[in-house]
Protein backbone atom coordinates (compact mmCIF):
# COMPACT_ATOMS: atom_id res chain seq x y z
CA UNK A 1 0.00 0.00 0.00
CA UNK A 2 2.80 2.36 1.00
CA UNK A 3 4.80 2.06 -2.50
CA UNK A 4 1.12 2.45 -3.91
CA UNK A 5 0.50 6.01 -2.00
CA UNK A 6 4.27 6.85 -2.51
CA UNK A 7 3.73 6.74 -6.56
CA UNK A 8 0.23 8.48 -6.12
CA UNK A 9 1.77 11.69 -4.59
CA UNK A 10 4.69 11.07 -7.43
CA UNK A 11 1.95 11.56 -9.89
CA UNK A 12 0.14 14.50 -8.82
CA UNK A 13 3.26 16.08 -7.81
CA UNK A 14 3.95 15.79 -11.18
CA UNK A 15 0.40 16.56 -12.65
CA UNK A 16 0.35 20.31 -10.27
CA UNK A 17 3.72 20.94 -11.62
CA UNK A 18 3.47 20.42 -15.65
CA UNK A 19 -0.07 22.46 -15.16
CA UNK A 20 1.82 25.47 -13.87
CA UNK A 21 4.63 25.11 -16.22
CA UNK A 22 1.53 25.13 -18.72
CA UNK A 23 -0.22 28.16 -17.20
CA UNK A 24 -0.32 31.05 -20.05
CA UNK A 25 1.46 34.29 -19.10
CA UNK A 26 -1.70 36.30 -19.02
CA UNK A 27 -3.21 33.94 -16.48
CA UNK A 28 -2.69 35.80 -13.69
CA UNK A 29 -3.07 39.24 -15.49
CA UNK A 30 -6.87 37.95 -16.17
CA UNK A 31 -7.66 37.46 -12.63
CA UNK A 32 -6.74 41.14 -11.37
CA UNK A 33 -7.09 42.84 -14.96
CA UNK A 34 -10.21 44.51 -13.98
CA UNK A 35 -8.91 45.79 -10.54
CA UNK A 36 -5.52 47.39 -11.98
CA UNK A 37 -4.46 50.84 -13.46
CA UNK A 38 -1.94 48.87 -15.58
CA UNK A 39 -2.84 47.44 -18.99
CA UNK A 40 -0.94 44.99 -20.48
CA UNK A 41 -0.95 44.26 -24.26
CA UNK A 42 0.27 41.38 -26.47
CA UNK A 43 1.09 39.07 -23.58
CA UNK A 44 2.60 35.77 -24.92
CA UNK A 45 4.74 32.45 -23.85
CA UNK A 46 4.22 30.86 -19.93
CA UNK A 47 4.52 32.26 -16.89
CA UNK A 48 8.05 30.60 -16.51
CA UNK A 49 9.42 32.72 -19.57
CA UNK A 50 7.03 35.02 -21.42
CA UNK A 51 6.94 38.09 -23.39
CA UNK A 52 4.19 41.49 -23.13
CA UNK A 53 4.47 43.82 -26.38
CA UNK A 54 3.63 46.72 -23.89
CA UNK A 55 2.19 48.16 -20.96
CA UNK A 56 0.04 51.02 -20.52
CA UNK A 57 -0.27 53.02 -17.32
CA UNK A 58 -2.49 56.59 -16.98
CA UNK A 59 0.84 58.13 -17.49
CA UNK A 60 2.99 56.27 -20.13
CA UNK A 61 3.06 53.65 -22.37
CA UNK A 62 6.13 51.95 -22.77
CA UNK A 63 7.65 47.84 -24.41
CA UNK A 64 8.72 45.75 -24.73
CA UNK A 65 9.09 43.46 -21.46
CA UNK A 66 10.48 39.95 -21.45
CA UNK A 67 11.28 37.47 -17.64
CA UNK A 68 13.11 34.14 -17.03
CA UNK A 69 11.67 32.69 -14.02
CA UNK A 70 13.91 30.38 -12.63
CA UNK A 71 12.30 27.07 -11.09
CA UNK A 72 14.48 25.67 -8.73
CA UNK A 73 14.71 28.91 -6.34
CA UNK A 74 11.18 27.76 -5.94
CA UNK A 75 11.78 24.57 -4.27
CA UNK A 76 12.70 26.13 -1.01
CA UNK A 77 9.87 29.25 -1.32
CA UNK A 78 12.43 31.68 -3.36
CA UNK A 79 11.81 33.72 -6.32
CA UNK A 80 14.14 34.79 -9.38
CA UNK A 81 13.55 36.20 -12.13
CA UNK A 82 15.26 37.61 -15.09
CA UNK A 83 13.76 40.48 -16.96
CA UNK A 84 14.35 42.65 -19.79
CA UNK A 85 12.97 45.69 -20.34
CA UNK A 86 13.38 46.77 -24.38
CA UNK A 87 12.01 50.76 -25.42
CA UNK A 88 13.38 53.65 -27.47
CA UNK A 89 13.15 55.65 -24.56
CA UNK A 90 13.77 52.88 -21.64
CA UNK A 91 16.54 50.07 -22.21
CA UNK A 92 16.92 48.22 -19.16
CA UNK A 93 17.98 44.64 -17.67
CA UNK A 94 18.39 43.35 -14.58
CA UNK A 95 17.27 40.04 -12.09
CA UNK A 96 14.87 40.09 -9.36
CA UNK A 97 15.00 38.14 -6.16
CA UNK A 98 12.32 37.29 -3.59
CA UNK A 99 13.18 35.28 0.18
CA UNK A 100 11.10 35.60 2.45
CA UNK A 101 11.06 39.24 3.51
CA UNK A 102 13.82 40.60 1.64
CA UNK A 103 13.75 41.59 -2.04
CA UNK A 104 16.96 41.67 -4.01
CA UNK A 105 17.78 43.91 -7.49
CA UNK A 106 20.90 42.45 -9.15
CA UNK A 107 22.99 44.18 -12.00
CA UNK A 108 20.51 46.36 -12.53
CA UNK A 109 21.70 48.35 -16.31
CA UNK A 110 20.67 50.24 -18.75
CA UNK A 111 19.24 53.68 -20.27
CA UNK A 112 16.94 56.24 -20.48
CA UNK A 113 16.31 58.91 -23.39
CA UNK A 114 15.18 61.91 -21.93
CA UNK A 115 13.82 63.14 -25.33
CA UNK A 116 11.90 59.73 -26.05
CA UNK A 117 10.14 60.12 -22.55
CA UNK A 118 9.80 63.37 -22.53
CA UNK A 119 7.78 63.14 -25.76
CA UNK A 120 5.18 60.67 -24.09
CA UNK A 121 4.53 62.91 -20.98
CA UNK A 122 1.49 65.18 -21.13
CA UNK A 123 1.98 68.56 -20.60
CA UNK A 124 5.54 68.83 -19.75
CA UNK A 125 6.52 72.46 -19.07
CA UNK A 126 10.03 71.50 -18.50
CA UNK A 127 11.99 69.34 -21.00
CA UNK A 128 15.09 67.64 -20.88
CA UNK A 129 17.38 66.08 -22.76
CA UNK A 130 20.42 63.83 -22.86
CA UNK A 131 21.26 60.15 -21.61
CA UNK A 132 20.45 58.56 -18.45
CA UNK A 133 22.82 55.63 -17.67
CA UNK A 134 22.07 52.81 -14.81
CA UNK A 135 24.49 50.85 -13.36
CA UNK A 136 23.05 49.24 -9.89
CA UNK A 137 25.03 46.04 -8.94
CA UNK A 138 22.99 45.45 -6.43
CA UNK A 139 20.01 46.79 -4.23
CA UNK A 140 18.31 44.91 -1.18
CA UNK A 141 15.23 45.43 0.68
CA UNK A 142 13.29 43.96 3.94
CA UNK A 143 9.84 44.91 4.62
CA UNK A 144 10.03 48.10 2.57
CA UNK A 145 13.39 49.13 4.09
CA UNK A 146 16.26 49.73 2.41
CA UNK A 147 19.22 47.46 3.39
CA UNK A 148 21.79 47.57 0.97
CA UNK A 149 22.89 49.69 -2.06
CA UNK A 150 25.75 50.45 -4.50
CA UNK A 151 25.61 51.93 -7.59
CA UNK A 152 25.68 55.10 -9.86
CA UNK A 153 23.49 56.79 -12.56
CA UNK A 154 25.13 59.41 -14.81
CA UNK A 155 23.41 62.10 -17.29
CA UNK A 156 24.95 62.38 -19.84
CA UNK A 157 24.97 65.67 -22.38
CA UNK A 158 22.70 67.35 -20.23
CA UNK A 159 20.55 69.60 -21.54
CA UNK A 160 17.29 71.89 -20.88
CA UNK A 161 15.36 72.16 -24.26
CA UNK A 162 12.25 74.12 -22.38
CA UNK A 163 11.90 76.78 -21.53
CA UNK A 164 15.22 77.75 -22.58
CA UNK A 165 17.74 75.95 -24.45
CA UNK A 166 20.51 75.50 -22.45
CA UNK A 167 23.61 72.55 -22.13
CA UNK A 168 24.96 72.15 -18.68
CA UNK A 169 27.43 69.10 -19.49
CA UNK A 170 27.51 65.46 -17.62
CA UNK A 171 26.02 64.93 -14.06
CA UNK A 172 26.35 61.43 -12.11
CA UNK A 173 25.22 59.90 -8.46
CA UNK A 174 27.16 57.91 -6.59
CA UNK A 175 24.29 55.68 -4.51
CA UNK A 176 24.54 54.37 -1.61
CA UNK A 177 22.95 53.61 2.15
CA UNK A 178 22.16 56.26 4.56
CA UNK A 179 20.68 54.38 7.21
CA UNK A 180 17.55 52.93 5.28
CA UNK A 181 17.29 55.63 2.82
CA UNK A 182 18.55 56.39 -1.03
CA UNK A 183 21.82 58.30 -0.34
CA UNK A 184 22.55 60.19 -4.30
CA UNK A 185 26.06 61.66 -3.72
CA UNK A 186 25.83 64.34 -6.68
CA UNK A 187 28.68 65.56 -8.40
CA UNK A 188 29.59 67.08 -12.26
CA UNK A 189 32.91 66.04 -14.46
CA UNK A 190 33.72 69.08 -15.14
CA UNK A 191 31.37 70.72 -17.93
CA UNK A 192 29.88 74.24 -17.94
CA UNK A 193 28.03 73.72 -14.87
CA UNK A 194 29.48 72.81 -11.34
CA UNK A 195 27.09 70.60 -9.27
CA UNK A 196 28.15 68.90 -5.56
CA UNK A 197 24.98 67.91 -2.95
CA UNK A 198 23.15 64.86 -2.19
CA UNK A 199 19.51 64.18 -2.66
CA UNK A 200 17.98 61.35 -0.06
CA UNK A 201 15.36 59.17 -0.93
CA UNK A 202 12.90 56.98 1.74
CA UNK A 203 10.99 53.82 0.50
CA UNK A 204 8.04 55.40 1.56
CA UNK A 205 8.58 58.24 -1.12
CA UNK A 206 9.62 60.90 1.04
CA UNK A 207 13.06 62.87 -0.43
CA UNK A 208 14.80 66.22 0.65
CA UNK A 209 18.64 67.69 -1.08
CA UNK A 210 20.70 69.82 -0.63
CA UNK A 211 22.93 70.96 -3.66
CA UNK A 212 25.34 73.80 -4.71
CA UNK A 213 25.71 75.14 -8.40
CA UNK A 214 27.91 77.03 -10.12
CA UNK A 215 28.65 78.02 -13.80
CA UNK A 216 32.41 77.15 -15.04
CA UNK A 217 31.53 78.48 -18.65
CA UNK A 218 29.73 81.44 -19.24
CA UNK A 219 30.00 81.50 -22.92
CA UNK A 220 27.30 78.94 -23.05
CA UNK A 221 23.90 80.63 -24.47
CA UNK A 222 21.54 81.23 -21.77
CA UNK A 223 23.70 79.44 -19.13
CA UNK A 224 24.41 82.37 -16.87
CA UNK A 225 21.08 83.83 -17.43
CA UNK A 226 19.06 81.07 -16.06
CA UNK A 227 21.88 80.09 -13.44
CA UNK A 228 20.74 84.44 -11.59
CA UNK A 229 17.02 83.52 -11.53
CA UNK A 230 18.01 80.67 -8.85
CA UNK A 231 18.92 83.34 -6.70
CA UNK A 232 20.91 84.65 -4.01
CA UNK A 233 25.30 83.15 -4.76
CA UNK A 234 27.67 83.01 -2.15
CA UNK A 235 31.25 84.52 -2.19
CA UNK A 236 32.24 82.01 -4.74
CA UNK A 237 29.36 82.20 -6.92
CA UNK A 238 27.80 79.53 -6.15
CA UNK A 239 23.84 79.26 -5.90
CA UNK A 240 22.89 76.91 -2.90
CA UNK A 241 19.62 74.84 -2.78
CA UNK A 242 17.61 73.06 -0.31
CA UNK A 243 14.69 71.23 -0.61
CA UNK A 244 12.11 67.94 0.20
CA UNK A 245 8.97 66.37 -0.48
CA UNK A 246 7.15 63.37 -1.38
CA UNK A 247 8.20 61.65 -4.60
CA UNK A 248 5.36 59.46 -4.95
Amino acid sequence: MRPLLSTAIFVVVILVVTFIYKLPANFIYKKFSNVSPVELIGISGSIWSGHIDSINTPQLTVGQLSWQLSAWPLLVGDVDVQWKLEDPALQLQGEMSLSGEELSLINITGHIDLVELGERLPEQVILLAGIINLDIPRAKLKQSELIDISGKITWQSAKLLSPANIEFGDFKAALSNNSGKLLADLSDTGGAVSLAGVFNLSPQGLYDYSVEIGVRDTSVPGLLEGFNQLGRHDKNGLAKLRGKGFLF
